[in-house]
């Protein structure tokens, strides 16, 4: 049975004297796969900051029968200095520093787990390589794989498309679906038509927050939500994203 495991209620939140967020609720459960969708503006990612406890509500609660640890976040923009002497495993590794503390030995079965993680998304072979040799989407996998391997019990990922190259992003999503059997993920994507086959519910925020309890959503209800997406999908197709219509 599925366990709530953060609450969201009647938030208000902002920055100075801009609200950005207006009286959204939601609540994520341990087998959501929730999609995040609105404008560039509307508030995804300060929802996500303010689940992260990053940014502070003017009223309102979130509850989280979670520890904060085990929240995996992988932001839109990456804050590693690139000219910091570290490498891809050390970065995935990193990610436990949460539960092991920052000076704790990393064990043998923690590098073989950031060496497997390496492989599922595809690099493997720049383990060692320096964080300041990389490109940007090979960073966003390290980052990924930091986000996973203290296997967390919700995962947060911020436009985790956007370095990506598409060779790799269907394996991504994919990879996702799949992780999705043993935790919860939230995901904001400005791309409604790719993640609607993978997501099982979609999340419209532009101020204040509309639910939909599945992965279908019509032209009409963006509209009516003011959320300015483009659905190029139509017709009968796996998961449509826009409901058939007889033209």
């Amino acid at each position: 049975m599925p366990e709530t495991i953060i609450s969201i209620k009647n938030i208000h939140t902002g920055y100075q004297n801009q609200k950005v967020l207006d009286n959204v609720s939601l609540n994520i459960n341990s087998n959501d796969f929730i999609g995040v969708i609105g404008p560039n503006g509307g508030g995804k990612t300060t929802l996500v900051k303010s689940i992260l406890g990053s940014v502070p509500l003017w009223s309102g609660e979130i509850t989280l029968n979670i520890k904060k640890s085990e929240i995996g976040y992988l932001p839109q923009t990456n804050d590693f200095d690139k000219q910091f002497p570290i490498i891809v495993g050390d970065v995935i590794l990193s990610g436990l520093s949460g539960k092991k503390g920052i000076w704790k030995r990393y064990l043998n079965n923690d590098i073989t787990k950031a060496q497997e993680l390496a492989e599922q998304a595809g690099i493997s072979d720049i383990f060692k390589k320096p964080i300041g040799k990389l490109s940007g989407g090979q960073m966003q996998r390290a980052l990924l794989c930091r986000a996973l391997i203290n296997e967390p019990k919700l995962l947060i990922l911020d436009e985790p498309g956007t370095y990506v190259d598409s060779k790799f992003e269907m394996k991504l999503y994919d990879w996702l679906a799949d992780l999705n059997k043993n935790m919860a993920i939230l995901m904001i994507s400005h791309d409604l038509g790719t993640i609607s086959s993978k997501v099982k519910t979609i999340a419209c925020v532009n101020k204040h927050l509309h639910y939909h309890e599945s992965n279908k959503i019509t032209a009409e209800q963006l509209a009516h939500y003011e959320c300015p997406i483009q659905i190029i999908t139509h017709g009968e197709v796996p998961h449509q994203v826009l409901a058939k219509h007889k033209h």
